[in-house]
């Protein structure tokens, strides 16, 4: 009996080549999707997951509470906490901070620039980073010893061993030896923790002060994680802590309502709640726009199947008849359909596979992930219940509409599909059209949004402008080091002056883009907490970013008290603080050494456009800012970069000239840089690839819909070519015969039109508010989405009513 069948369901689909292939290719499309779709959605969900005590690993993290609109949450804490949690917490049993490091490296006669990480040594008992040379467990016993990752390994080293090999690093004033005690693996693409180099927590010394590192309760810089025993509770540990915090700060725990908070290491990379570490956190609702995308197309396919399936319904009626009247029971005849469209989806998945194989690397270019397929349950699951779920959903409806048929009215001719069916074909085809007027609609958006980003005037000139990470080789505190770093930028600007190719040159603490800006916190005279944002400036830096002055003056080197008391501030500061005459204003705060604003910038924007400019200071002299300060968060290193304005058409010249000058000054040192307006189009990556995918999305819809119309089209036009051929014997033309036949189709696409107006809106407005600035939609919008949706549907419904009118209707009425 099954051969039986599966010989029939053969048949049927070489009889119907076209329904077939249309079948066929939209399943496997709709397939293809979904299984990109679970790479995706599954690489989301296992970050951090390979872990083996990843369910006993928390980061912590710090809220603070200082009044009306200031509460403060940090993922980096101070130094101090991670040892205070171990050694006062029995639940306790592993910790480490992860610090991050730029620094100089030599490799014989080879400088880098590096970023390595500071690690305490139960870093290698709680994360099973794999070692690939080397002894794992004791790479950090030493102070000066370094574990590599193996990419970099290779890097320096090449094919050899590179064990006990020497690495020069500077942390202090002087450059130490460091051997490398161990390789690892590099990190998986799904991990928080990246790294290219890590030492151990002994050589914070070198770079931070004995105050920072034991006292200093609120200047944040590393990330902490703990890990606690496995017959602890996260919870119950964290109700323990506001007793110690409150012992350990004082007054300051009540003026901040300090809370120490945990976080589990799993649900770092999709917890959106807190502020993103070292790490982006990918927003869930990206997983769920993207596995809603694969259902739609998925669902846009099995309409596809069961209006073709009802619409061949009475082609297949007779077969139906016979097959009762031999003795046919009703469940036999619905095993055979549905076992057809099982049939049909084992076809469509084998053809999906391959689809979803070829166009890998695309998707992972739109998606910006390096996915692969690799066998496992997850995947083996998924696809057998695509089998199931698709044939089963495709393959039922039309299987129970058959065989309800009955013999007698069949084998006198008279069964007909009748008008209920009808309306259910014009429904799931208004479906089909209502899902892809909304992706392109979405997709209209979408474009309209990324490109509002990317040209909106952020108030300063992002073009040409290349950004270079200088090394300063100093110990001591930021007061010192960053004003050696200026230092070290006016020999650039010396040598950078005479390049023809070069317009200007200048210096700041803080580039865009690459990080949150320093932001700090302090007390004013009446007893409010506020906060600010900081960049340290040279003279240069306004006109040479050009930006504008809204009152007052910029900075000037002809004004030596510029370098010691004066500071500039932006719009927002001068409304946050009700200022109508800032211009000799001081920040009111008792602590801060003296200054005075004499300048007011207009507001640009120095953080993305997810957020609204806030209060920023900038001033030449980094005392002023950290004078009188509580609190200190610093979400990018404040030691300078130097801004270089390359001239139009002369970039490949003017990095040449960098390079030549980068050389001279550093002797050698690897150079690394990248350009502003790269580093400002990356912010909205992730945005720009939702973009992308819901694109491609609407061109598989449009295409599997359109391939849907084609073949209801032509089913539609099969049952009526008698009454197109009497009309044209009556003097119907072929044009008024085309609007007749295509009216029907066209009301259906305008419905659809008006039908996801709503939905549209309601789904796009969630994803605009996460923008502080967006576009408005527009009605012009849904005009373009509905005069594209319109337009497909002719040209598809187009080419079968016209072959059907084209027929002369001798050869369609000769036996009548």
């Amino acid at each position: 009996m099954f051969r039986n069948y599966v010989k029939i369901a053969f048949r049927a689909l070489l009889r119907n080549k076209v329904h077939s292939i249309i079948n066929v290719l939209g399943l496997s499309i709709g397939i293809a999707s979904c299984l990109l779709i679970v790479l995706f959605v599954k690489d989301e969900l296992t970050f951090d997951r390979f872990h083996s005590k990843a369910d006993r690993i928390y980061r912590a993290y710090a809220k603070e509470d200082w009044g009306e609109n200031q509460q403060f949450t940090d993922i980096t804490t101070p130094f101090p906490l991670g040892p205070t949690l171990k050694e006062n917490f029995q639940e306790v049993e592993g910790m480490t901070r992860i610090n991050p490091v730029g620094t100089q490296v030599k490799v014989g006669e080879a400088l880098y620039t590096e970023t390595i990480l500071v690690a305490d040594k139960d870093f290698l008992k709680m994360f099973d980073f794999e070692a690939i040379a080397g002894a794992r467990e004791s790479a950090l016993d030493d102070p000066l010893g370094v574990i590599l990752s193996e990419s970099i390994a290779k890097k320096y080293f090449g094919d050899e061993d590179p064990i006990n090999k020497v690495i020069s690093m500077q942390l202090g004033e002087q450059p130490e030896n460091f051997n490398v005690k161990a390789v690892f693996r590099d990190a998986p693409k799904n991990s928080s923790i990246t790294y290219s180099m890590i030492i151990s927590d002994e050589n914070l010394p070198k770079l931070f002060s004995e105050h920072t590192l034991t006292s200093a309760w609120f200047n944040i810089s590393p990330e902490t994680y703990v890990m606690i025993r496995e017959d602890a509770n996260a919870d119950a540990l964290m109700q323990k802590f506001p007793a110690l915090f409150k012992t350990l700060l004082g007054e300051d725990y009540e003026k901040s309502r300090y809370f120490v908070g945990l976080q589990p290491l799993t649900s770092i990379h999709l917890d959106t709640s807190l502020p993103a570490g070292l790490a982006p956190v990918s927003d869930p609702k990206y997983s769920y726009i993207l596995s809603a995308i694969a259902l739609l197309i998925l669902v846009v396919a099995c309409i596809n199947f069961v209006t073709l399936s009802i619409g061949r319904s009475l082609k297949r009626a007779k077969e139906v008849g016979i097959r009762k009247v031999v003795g046919a029971v009703r469940r036999q005849l619905i095993m055979q359909f549905v076992g057809e469209a099982v049939m049909i989806t084992i076809i469509s998945l084998g053809l999906g596979i391959v689809l979803a194989t070829l166009n890998l690397p695309i998707f992972n270019d739109l998606s910006g992930k390096q996915l692969e397929f690799q066998p496992d349950g997850v995947l083996a699951l998924v696809i057998v219940s695509l089998v199931v779920i698709i044939g089963l959903f495709a393959g039922s409806y039309p299987a129970f509409v058959l065989s309800a048929f009955k013999p007698v009215s069949i084998l006198k001719g008279i069964s007909k599909t009748g008008n209920s069916k009808q309306t259910l074909r014009k429904v799931l085809v208004s479906v089909q059209l209502v899902l892809s007027v909304f992706l392109i609609s979405s997709t209209i958006l979408m474009y309209k949004q990324l490109t509002f980003l990317q040209n909106k005037n952020l108030g300063f000139n992002r073009e040409q402008v290349a950004v270079v990470q200088l090394i300063v080789n100093q110990q001591g505190r930021l007061s010192q080091r960053v004003p050696a770093g200026f230092e070290k930028a006016q020999q650039f600007k010396n040598e950078l002056s005479k390049e023809k190719s070069i317009i200007n040159v200048c210096a700041a603490s803080h580039d865009f883009g690459n990080g949150s800006w320093t932001n700090v916190g302090y007390t004013d005279d009446r007893g409010t907490y506020r906060t600010f944002f900081v960049n340290i400036v040279d003279a240069d830096y306004i006109p040479s970013m050009q930006m504008q002055m809204v009152s007052g003056r910029a900075f000037s080197t002809s004004n030596p008290s510029d370098n010691v008391s004066s500071i500039i501030v932006n719009e927002a500061f001068v409304k946050e603080y009700g200022w109508d005459n800032p211009i000799g204003q001081r920040i009111p705060g008792k602590d801060f050494i003296v200054h005075e604003v004499i300048g007011v910038i207009k507001d640009f924007h120095f953080a993305s456009l997810y957020t609204r400019v806030d209060p920023l200071v900038m001033t030449m002299n980094v005392s002023i800012p950290f004078s009188g300060i509580e609190n200190i968060n610093m979400g990018n290193s404040p030691i300078p970069k130097l801004f270089v304005r390359i001239k139009a058409g002369q970039t490949s010249e003017g990095l040449a000239a960098v390079k030549a000058s980068w050389d001279k000054i550093t002797g050698g040192e690897e150079l690394e840089f990248n350009f502003v307006d790269q580093s400002l189009a990356a912010q909205y990556r992730t945005d720009e690839n939702l973009g992308n995918i819901v694109s491609a999305a609407c061109m598989l819809a449009m295409l599997i819909g359109s391939l849907g119309l084609y073949g209801l089209a032509s089913i539609a036009m099969q049952n009526r070519t008698k009454e197109i051929s009497i009309r044209k014997v009556l003097g119907a033309t072929e044009r008024s015969l085309l609007v007749l036949l295509s009216k029907d189709y066209m009301a259906l696409v305008l419905i659809a039109l008006v039908i996801s107006v709503p939905f549209t809106i309601y789904v796009m407005n969630q994803w605009l508010s996460s923008f502080q600035y967006r576009i408005a939609i527009g009605v012009d919008t849904f005009a373009i989405a509905g005069l594209v949706s319109l337009v497909i549907a002719m040209i598809t419904v187009s080419y079968q009513v016209l072959l059907t009118t084209s027929r002369q209707p001798a050869d369609t009425l000769k036996y009548e």
